[in-house]
């Protein structure tokens, strides 16, 4: 408990960050959720044959869409990993299918989508990924999201990458984004096809030797075919973020397991601030009280 209100008094008095691009390292399950979104739901079947959706990799296996040494699959069949359960395991999905283990990019070359019963162009079955809370029609969804990497190092050696990329490009700091509470992804084609996720906490390491610095007020936006460009090595830790997840079929539970990476650019905006004031008269029914 005092380590919790500890990390609320340093939040509160941590000086609002400003919009920035530079280097930064997505600690474990920050990395998980950006994978999450940036990623898992553009690589869900039906969005590769709906015209009201971008289609971000529907023409795209085959192609290299991150550095080779990265990895990624969705296995609903797994309870753990580790000692972490995933909350996204199941034996068979909502269409009845068998859950299956799908390999989605094998060194940075996307090889594959997450499919239901509903066919697209060279992938006409299901892979058990058809799911849906009751009452909503099934679709293509992630269950477990595995991010893995052939390039690892300790991350003490990860941080110090960090700072001198920080120097190469001219930048008085790096940023740690130590976990990920949320976020959204813009995938339908009326829109930027861009996300924004919501960091808790984002810590600047400074490139001359200061100490760290906790800021607040912001959220990371990027677009999903540079940012995945952008992974420049991963360290030697997983771990899991575990949650619920929102999409046309309802909420359902998910994993996404990561190493922490560090990446060449990411982008800070100030977050949206409701402008909240106290009303100007008590309420009538307590006034004289």
């Amino acid at each position: 408990m005092r380590k919790l209100a500890k990390a609320v008094v340093d939040l509160r008095n941590a000086p609002p960050a400003q919009p920035f691009v530079g280097p930064a390292i997505l600690n474990s399950k920050a990395a998980g959720v950006f994978f999450h979104e940036v990623l898992g739901h553009r690589v869900e079947g039906h969005r590769q044959k709906d015209e009201s959706e971008g289609r971000t990799f529907a023409q795209k296996v085959g192609e290299q869409i991150m550095p080779p040494f990265m990895f990624v699959y969705d296995d609903p069949t797994r309870d753990t990993m580790g000692e972490k359960p995933l909350v996204g395991n199941y034996k068979f999905d909502d269409e009845g299918v068998p859950a299956q283990r799908v390999q989605l990019v094998d060194k940075g070359v996307l090889r594959g989508f997450l499919m239901g019963r509903s066919p697209i162009r060279n992938f006409a079955a299901s892979n058990g990924h058809g799911r849906c809370t009751p009452g909503s029609a099934p679709v293509a969804r992630q269950g477990n999201l595995i991010v893995d990497s052939s390039k690892r190092v300790p991350y003490a050696k990860l941080r110090a990458m960090l700072i001198q990329e920080a120097k190469a490009q001219h930048k008085p700091y790096g940023l740690v984004i130590d976990e990920i509470s949320g976020g959204f992804t813009i995938t339908q084609n009326y829109m930027p096809q861009s996300y924004s996720l919501l960091p808790l906490r984002v810590t600047r390491v400074y490139a001359d030797g200061r100490p760290d610095e906790l800021t607040r007020g912001v959220n990371i936006v990027g677009t999903p075919l540079s940012s995945l460009e952008r992974i420049l090595c991963a360290a030697k830790d997983d771990d899991t973020f575990n949650g619920r997840c929102g999409a046309e079929s309802g909420w359902v539970p998910v994993s996404a397991t990561s190493p922490s990476l560090l990446v060449k650019t990411i982008e800070l905006e100030k977050e949206y601030k409701q402008q909240d004031q106290p009303p100007i008269l008590p309420p009538p029914a307590i006034e004289g009280r």
